[in-house]
């Protein structure tokens, strides 16, 4: 089932992101006196983004391990693997090629920041990464996608056990981290426990569990605000992850099975522009800091930075990534993920191809 409301949640998630990220490529919008407000808040739609891509990939995944049955592990197991990976890839690298040729005169990271070996950075298996900033996310997803393959593998019938397994180890990392022992290891860290809560909404929602669907959205919404001043009065973005996972993972679960709730009781669905736009967030999400550069580098070629009010320049801004988000998901993106070829390899020779909702 394609949820409306995953969709929905997804162009809101994309949209704090990106109007998150308006302020640092020129002096004016740093300074604007929203900045403080605005960038204490928008960056949590990446745990928004990170609970609904462990909803509707757990959900697709689950699936698939239903059919294993019928048409055999490997042949499901492939089927996943190939769709997440010709989702994620192909868009990434031509946004990344664009970044690429455009470095010589545009600056997409901080140069103090050291960022891993290119080919890493093409593969997404560390970060920073010096070209799609927000690329550093499909790291964690990636590893996401990885153990969810393997259950469908090993067991079909039992994802959540070798997923389960994976969290209790991320979760026992965090607390030894208390002790001072700590671990480096990406596929540890505890942003993957918010993978974990949109599994915990899978699980309600296949069993058509939607009490208190208002209380949760409400609730989550004020622990959200109350997590982003705790947050960010208390060192931001230099506290270990575990407090973004409380401050703002925890809310966002509970906003994710309010919205969910809200559709499994019929009581409201997000309108189609919403929708549509979800369906491009991937795009809006990959494209808007290089975008966001580049044009902050026109402007100060062209000497115009003064010329214009800062809030048109961020409306701008805004309105221009979203067009070419859109642009990018029909003419890119929904091509390759429609294509008969790609059917063709992902089923194999089974001749089952199981349909999948768009994922996160």
């Amino acid at each position: 089932m394609l949820y409306k409301n995953i969709q929905g949640l997804r162009a809101v998630a994309a949209l704090m992101v990106v109007i998150s990220h308006i302020y640092w490529p020129i002096l004016p919008m740093r300074i604007h006196w929203t900045q403080q407000f605005v960038t204490a808040v928008g960056p949590g739609g990446v745990d928004l983004f990170f609970v609904i891509s462990g909803f509707v990939v757990f959900l697709a995944a689950q699936r698939l391990g239903d059919k294993a049955e019928i048409v055999g592990r490997v042949s499901a197991f492939r089927e996943f693997a190939i769709k997440r990976v010709f989702r994620i890839y192909p868009i990434y690298w031509v946004v990344f090629a664009i970044a690429t040729l455009l470095m010589p005169w545009v600056e997409f990271s901080p140069a103090f920041i050291k960022v891993a070996p290119t080919w890493q950075q093409v593969l997404l298996i560390n970060s920073p990464n010096s070209r799609v900033q927000a690329a550093w996310t499909l790291q964690y997803e990636m590893y996401f996608y990885a153990m969810c393959a393997l259950g469908i593998l090993f067991f079909p019938r039992r994802i959540a056990l070798i997923l389960g397994a994976w969290f209790a180890m991320v979760a026992a990392a965090s607390m030894a981290s208390w002790f001072g022992v700590s671990t480096s290891s990406s596929w540890l860290n505890i942003l993957a426990l918010e993978f974990g809560l949109g599994i915990v909404i899978v699980l309600l929602a296949s069993r058509k569990y939607s009490e208190y669907a208002v209380a949760a959205i409400g609730v989550g919404l004020a622990g959200y605000l109350w997590g982003a001043i705790y947050f960010n009065l208390n060192g931001g973005w230099t506290l270990p992850s575990s407090w973004r996972v409380v401050c703002f993972g925890l809310p966002s679960a509970l906003i994710v099975y309010g919205f969910v709730a809200l559709e499994i009781r019929q009581m409201w669905t997000f309108s189609k522009g919403w929708i549509a736009l979800g369906d491009a967030s991937y795009s809006l999400y990959l494209w808007h800091q290089v975008l966001f550069a580049t044009i902050a580098a026109w402007l100060v070629a062209g000497d115009l930075i003064n010329r214009v009010p800062a809030p048109i320049y961020g409306v701008a801004f805004v309105c221009v990534a979203v067009l070419v988000g859109f642009l990018s998901f029909n003419l890119i993106e929904q091509p390759i993920n429609k294509s008969a070829w790609l059917a063709r390899l992902a089923k194999g020779s089974s001749g089952i191809v199981a349909r999948e909702p768009l994922p996160a």
